[in-house]
């Protein structure tokens, strides 16, 4: 297994707890929804697949891509669930560090799990950070690139803001970010919908909760990125 020493010390100082191999943030909540959701089907949670050769189907654009483009050095992969996209991408490209980080503790701890048993995936060493989106305890500028895949769709947009923020922080200049399956459509019928179930959740008193799907206008897009210098947006579907 490869040693994450040198990761570790991109950790902000009294951060987090380590807890078999899991660094814990202190402030993160015990459980989410996507604890439960990591037992009954850790796959299903992440990407709405069946099976594992649906998630292979459904991953193979984005690993593509990032297979070619991403450039070297330590990529942050920010709710990184179970540990999908480094499944399907360190047994083909090697990085200095990887670091996931995910709410949910069963994820990363299924992560954990898979990447220990995985001598493939063993070249890139791994840190793996139990910690909210939108309080990453890592250090400022130091990571190369961050990966986002199917995340910022399940939280509210003050939290996506925040997570941008946050995510802009700890780039390293000229660092590049990857966001993928994130902000549906505002204007189509399920973004009609999605935008009365959001009213709903406000009227409750509920309006953070996470897991319902937020959609977005392209415009809406661009504002929360306006940090950063090259935006290229593509719409698919």
């Amino acid at each position: 297994m490869t040693d994450n020493t040198n990761l570790k010390s991109l950790l902000k100082p009294n951060s987090v707890t380590e807890r078999e191999g899991i660094f814990v943030d202190k402030y993160i909540a015990d459980k989410t929804v996507w604890d439960k959701l990591a037992v009954e089907s850790p796959e299903h949670a992440v990407i709405s697949a069946s099976s594992e050769e649906a998630v292979a189907e459904k991953s193979v654009d984005q690993i593509t891509e990032l297979k070619v483009d991403l450039p070297e050095g330590i990529i942050l992969d920010l709710g990184c669930g179970y540990g999908r996209i480094a499944k399907y991408l360190l047994p083909q490209r090697s990085f200095s560090g990887y670091i996931g980080v995910d709410s949910a503790h069963e994820m990363v701890r299924l992560f954990a799990a898979r990447y220990n048993q995985t001598p493939a995936e063993q070249t890139t060493p791994v840190m793996f950070v139990n910690a909210d989106i939108h309080m990453i305890p890592l250090q400022d500028s130091s990571v190369d690139s961050v990966v986002v895949a199917a995340v910022f769709l399940h939280n509210h947009k003050s939290v996506v803001k925040r997570s941008l923020d946050e995510i802009y922080r700890v780039l390293k200049p000229g660092g590049v970010m990857y966001v993928y399956g994130s902000f549906p459509n505002k204007w189509s019928l399920m973004g009609l919908q999605g935008m009365i179930y959001q009213m709903f959740l406000n009227l409750i008193g509920n309006p953070f909760k996470n897991g319902p799907v937020r959609y977005y206008a392209r415009g809406e897009v661009a504002d929360l990125l306006d940090s950063f210098s090259e935006i290229n947006i593509r719409s698919v579907g």
